[in-house]
């Protein structure tokens, strides 16, 4: 082989190798900058309490879990509970804030579980729906979300 054919090919070759290596570090990488993805803002919004299931509260269509308390009764009295606040509760008038607006759980849940939207009701006389069904027995307060502000179930609180 002649030295110009020699050097025609280590040139092919560094070309190729080029060309390797910037397929190779680019691969996967965007060279745009992605839009950043659409944030949610969560206002507060009202309407009427509708009770599916004590898992399933749901305000102007909307599905809310209440900060701050939750259903730690025993599974048997899921349904005689469900009852209980359709009975007492369905329809009632509310207005809600999500989480990180001034709720008893900002800085300690998330704003969304789920499908749901976390937030505290208040009913039209300012009273909070969550505090009312712990007062009824029917939910019982997490300290871990909402501290002091709704009783505990749990024994010594």
């Amino acid at each position: 082989m002649s030295i110009g054919k020699i050097a025609a090919l280590a040139f092919i070759a560094l070309a190729f190798a080029g060309g390797f290596l910037f397929i190779v570090i680019n691969k996967g990488t965007n060279i745009r900058t992605p839009a950043p993805a659409p944030v949610e803002v969560l206002t507060s919004f009202g309407g009427k309490l509708a009770i599916q299931s004590i898992d399933d509260l749901r305000v102007a269509g909307r599905k809310i879990v209440l900060c701050g308390v939750a259903f730690t009764k025993p599974q048997s009295l899921r349904a005689m509970v469900a009852e209980a606040m359709r009975r007492d509760y369905q329809g009632l008038a509310l207005t809600c804030k999500p989480v990180g607006s001034g709720t008893p759980c900002d800085g300690n849940v998330a704003p969304k579980f789920r499908d749901a939207v976390v937030v505290q009701c208040l009913t039209s006389d300012g009273t909070d729906l969550a505090a009312k069904l712990v007062e009824a027995g029917i939910l019982c307060g997490q300290p871990a979300q909402a501290g002091s502000t709704y009783k505990s179930c749990a024994p010594g609180s």
